[in-house]
């Protein structure tokens, strides 16, 4: 295309690929999801090549950046369009096939042996390429009209849930089982997707969509459950940490190394496993501010704790001694915003206090997060302390975006600044 309207590469070229590159982003044409139509498919490419070209054109109408011919507007048109057609339907053929032959499989529960559960499970079963499978159908009430595979009564989901990464739950179920089984599915990191009747719920984060002829309300989606959204953070991440690692540690860890090692003896680096995405653990890095000792796992410090350095004193009240944080940013463990990492010991003392407390391993931890700009930063004291940090992981999981990033962000070098020149 660019052959056929411009003479030669400029900046406002590269300015037109970027562009476009934001448009499918946040449009979120690209996007061939499970039960997606071919239609819908070409209909979603014909809007993103109709506002590109709109928005080049008015462009170059005021600003007079090219002066195209008719002939070349058509033919780049065209061949562009049937392009951007073409290939997205390969890609949406490939899927689906890659799907019916069993990759990019998801496995999951349906519950409710009822006309929305059967008509699920004969949907998913006629349509292979959605890449969906289910053994059977769960339910308290076996009334079988159809041959469909009968797993047993609810219990046995409960035991069995390990095999699923999603449930399906017919609305016709009462809502009391209903919510237990949410509020189930919610603390075991289990996508939920109801089944409805009448679509008239009221909860925060809940999708509508529709699986061929089967409406599906999705009650429990977050902003990082969209493959998109995690690239655009994770870019995040690796620009900032490469920026830091590259202009900040590269001289900070040698030099506060020789004062570490001139105040105590020992590693200048202190790990230790803290809990990460799902639950996983990993290796967390910080500057070592305390004599060696065999209760850093067990006995929590403060910033009067016997066991600091005079110049480890300084880090941890100036918060330094999280700097090599930025390392495990870069490869992956962590994030720049996220839940702090607590020490495993203290997840598990608090894990079963407090209501949906692992929902903030749901996605990777922070060097600074929404808790710690708001006030909750440092030692644990209380029970009160740890349940206020985890409503606001959870708040800002639920209302994730680029621009609540950037704000934790700047806010804490902002309040990182205050306090080290006070």
């Amino acid at each position: 295309m660019h052959y056929l309207t411009f003479a030669e590469w400029t900046y406002y070229n590269t300015l037109i690929i970027l562009f476009w590159l934001i448009l499918i982003t946040y449009s979120k044409s690209f996007n061939i999801g499970r039960g997606v139509s071919y239609l819908i498919t070409v209909k979603s490419a014909l809007k993103s090549v109709f506002v590109l070209f709109s928005t080049i054109s008015i462009v170059s109408l005021f600003l007079n950046l090219y002066e195209f011919t008719m002939m070349s507007i058509g033919l780049s048109l065209l061949i562009f369009t049937l392009s951007i057609i073409s290939v997205r339907l390969l890609i949406h053929f490939i899927l689906d096939r890659y799907r019916a032959y069993g990759g990019n499989i998801k496995n999951v529960a349906i519950i409710g042996l009822d006309k929305k559960g059967l008509d699920f499970f004969q949907t998913i079963n006629n349509n292979p390429h959605l890449g969906i499978r289910s053994k059977g159908i769960y339910s308290d009430t076996k009334k079988l009209k159809k041959e469909v595979p009968f797993l047993g009564k609810i219990s046995n989901f409960y035991k069995n849930f390990h095999e699923v990464s999603e449930v399906y739950i017919s609305d016709e179920i009462s809502k009391k089982l209903k919510k237990e089984l949410i509020e189930f599915a919610d603390l075991n990191l289990i996508k939920v997707r109801i089944l409805p009747e009448l679509i008239n719920y009221e909860f925060k984060n809940f999708f509508i969509s529709k699986l061929i002829n089967i409406p599906v309300i999705e009650v429990n989606q977050l902003p990082l459950d969209l493959w998109y959204n995690r690239i655009l953070k994770r870019s995040f991440d690796i620009l900032i940490s490469s920026i830091v690692i590259l202009t900040i540690l590269s001289w900070m860890i040698p030099l506060v190394g020789i004062f570490i090692k001139y105040h105590s003896r020992g590693p200048i680096l202190f790990t230790q496993s803290r809990h990460g995405i799902g639950g996983s653990t990993f290796k967390c890095y910080k500057f070592r501010s305390m004599v060696l000792n065999n209760k850093s796992d067990s006995l929590f410090a403060d910033n009067n704790d016997k066991r600091l350095t005079r110049f480890g004193k300084i880090l941890r009240i100036s918060a330094l001694d999280e700097m090599p944080q930025f390392i495990n940013v870069f490869f992956g463990d962590m994030s720049i915003i996220g839940p702090r990492p607590h020490p495993i010991i203290l997840n598990n003392q608090f894990s079963e206090k407090i209501q949906k407390f692992d929902k903030r391993h749901e996605f990777k931890p922070g060097i600074t997060g929404l808790a710690q700009i708001s006030g909750y930063r440092g030692k644990i004291k209380n029970l009160h302390d740890m349940s206020s940090r985890v409503k606001l992981d959870r708040y800002y999981f639920k209302n994730w975006s680029l621009y609540l990033d950037l704000k934790i962000f700047f806010q804490t070098i902002i309040k990182l600044v205050k306090f080290n020149l006070s």
